[in-house]
């Protein structure tokens, strides 16, 4: 798997497409064409193995019924009184012989001449006495010595048959040679003591087996045979292979056996006579009977390789649609990489493609976007580090102006006037910080304080404050200059426009694992819509310009920028009691 991925890893994505089209077809259409041809193939087998059973069945039964009615013809005859008379005849009565035997003669004939397929019959008595219609004697040697006779006498309760009768002494009067007739023989009992009076043999002719077998053909080259139960064959039509089959093949009654006869393989199906121990084999070449799949294997290589072709020239069209658009989207990027950010991609089909190049588009645009708001966004940091910088110039020049004016007014006594001077001094050092933007809380509060202690000496009774902050908060890092512009605001927006004196509460707490401040003033507040307007905005994550002209919203987009939207500022207020707003910062200790 490893060296087929690797193999594959530097690929293009066309040999890829038509290398697992290609492999998928073929795999198919073997596929099927295997599994297509074993069915047949079996469906074959089975259907000429079930006609064969029906053919051999047939002929079977056929057979069966001449065999029957040939033991009918016999019992008929051994039930005859004039049979039994001349079987227990004896040479005391000599006159009465010539009578008898005209009278089995002329029985016989009647049964000769119902039935077309008896060749002749003969009946032999015990002492060697014998009446015959259509066979003669050959000699005079006793027939009771015949082994046909001996046989049927050895086991006179059953009917017993012999193929190809050579070497007795009879002849048929039709000129009918052994091989040409199927000898039946039963002995005959005394009904009244049991004992054998003597034996009944008749003749059928064969080519009434033939005709039987040879009306139920199994296709060209199959055929229908007899063999008995020492392995000769009764009928068999014309065919040099019946004579290479062996009966020690045919193990048990019935079955079927494979055979590799003359270079050739074959089939043997047989079954067995009930009452004896005859075999009725039906033999076929495989080869014939498998012609048809193998055409059909051969055809079916045939279409697939024509399938095949059609599916690689399929393949090739199909993934030309796929690689033309993915190549053009390729070129794009790499162009696009280069910094040409005007190209587009012209997305034609609402396809899988024509998403992706939709969204390259819109990638592309976004980034062309991006790119012009870091732009700005760049300026405008330059912008401000420059306003910065100018901005500390200024604050070094007065904190060192003063610091002589504290001096100054020491030396004069001047009390009041020093206080707003350090209080000023502390605003300028913390506003500096040595460059940090996160101080301590506790120099945040100190800044704010000194600019309370400025505003109260302007407005001297006019505002007060109070500030609580838990010791341990105290030591919290924060971003400078947040509370200074909130407290700006409540005086300017709050306390300034109220009757009265105005405070200014600062306190701070933490909740939810966050750093709360919270600057609170009993000034005029705000109205319901601008409160809604204010948050609103607060929660934007930039602020328009002209909201950026507000201290509150720079402070808010300070918090965010720094510490994420999850920070920030929220404003509580009701018009005419004052205005609470929230500060949420995270908790994070000062390492100064």
């Amino acid at each position: 798997m490893s060296m087929l991925s690797g193999l594959f890893a530097n690929r293009s994505i066309r040999f890829k497409l038509l290398f697992y089209f290609v492999i998928i077809t073929l795999f198919s259409i073997l596929a099927l064409s295997f599994l297509g041809s074993t069915l047949y193939k079996n469906a074959i087998e089975e259907e000429t193995n079930a006609h064969t059973v029906q053919m051999m069945d047939q002929v079977k039964n056929h057979i069966e019924v001449y065999i029957q009615e040939m033991d009918n013809i016999i019992y008929y005859l051994s039930q005859d009184s004039s049979v039994i008379q001349f079987m227990k005849w004896s040479n005391t009565d000599s006159k009465l012989f010539p009578v008898l035997d005209s009278k089995v003669k002329k029985l016989q004939g009647v049964y000769i001449e119902k039935h077309v397929e008896i060749a002749g019959a003969m009946i032999v008595s015990d002492n060697n006495q014998f009446a015959s219609a259509g066979l003669e004697q050959i000699t005079r040697d006793p027939m009771t010595e015949e082994q046909w006779y001996k046989k049927a006498v050895q086991q006179p309760d059953h009917i017993h048959l012999f193929s190809h009768p050579i070497g007795r002494n009879i002849r048929a009067e039709q000129n009918l040679s052994a091989d040409q007739v199927l000898s039946f023989v039963r002995a005959v009992k005394d009904p009244s003591t049991g004992e054998v009076l003597g034996v009944i043999l008749i003749d059928m002719k064969l080519d009434i087996i033939q005709d039987i077998i040879e009306s139920a053909p199994l296709g060209k080259s199959g055929f229908i045979f007899i063999m008995d139960e020492k392995g000769g064959v009764v009928y068999s039509p014309v065919n040099p292979t019946v004579y290479r089959i062996s009966g020690n093949w045919l193990e048990g009654r019935s079955g079927k056996v494979f055979r590799h006869i003359n270079e050739q393989e074959y089939q043997m199906v047989y079954n067995t006579f009930p009452e004896f121990d005859w075999r009725i084999i039906g033999v076929f070449p495989l080869k014939e009977s498998l012609q048809v799949v193998a055409d059909i294997q051969f055809y079916t290589v045939i279409i697939a390789l024509v399938t095949l072709l059609l599916a690689f020239m399929a393949s090739w069209y199909f993934t030309n649609s796929i690689v033309r658009p993915v190549g053009k989207l390729r070129s794009l990027m790499k162009k696009v990489e280069e910094g040409e950010l005007h190209l587009r991609f012209p997305s034609k089909t609402k396809d899988e493609i024509g998403q992706l190049g939709s969204s390259f588009n819109n990638m592309v645009q976004e980034i062309d976007n991006l790119i012009h708001l870091v732009y700005l966004e760049q300026k405008e940091k330059r912008e401000a580090e420059l306003k910065i910088l100018q901005a500390q110039i200024k604050p070094h020049f007065l904190y060192n102006t003063l610091d002589t004016i504290q001096w100054m007014a020491q030396d004069r006594d001047a009390d009041d006037i020093v206080d707003i001077v350090v209080a000023l001094t502390h605003l300028f050092r913390i506003s500096l910080s040595k460059g940090r933007e996160v101080i301590p809380l506790s120099d945040e509060i100190q800044h704010v304080e000194s600019y309370l202690i400025i505003q109260m000496a302007r407005y001297e009774d006019k505002l007060s404050y109070e500030i609580e902050i838990p010791p341990e908060l105290a030591v919290q890092s924060v971003l400078k200059i947040i509370l200074q512009p909130l407290v700006e605001n409540a005086i300017y927006h709050g306390i300034k426009a109220k009757l009265g004196k105005g405070k200014i509460r600062i306190t701070g707490k933490e909740e939810d694992s966050k750093l709360v401040l919270i600057v609170e003033d009993d000034g005029i507040g705000f109205e319901a819509e601008r409160l809604a307007q204010m948050n609103e905005s607060f929660h934007a994550i930039r602020q328009s310009s002209e909201d950026r002209g507000y201290g509150l919203y720079n402070v808010n987009e300070r918090i965010k920028l720094t510490h994420g939207t999850g920070y920030g500022l929220t404003i509580e207020s009701e018009s005419g009691r004052g205005s609470k707003i929230v500060v949420r910062l995270p908790l994070m200790l000062a390492l100064f």
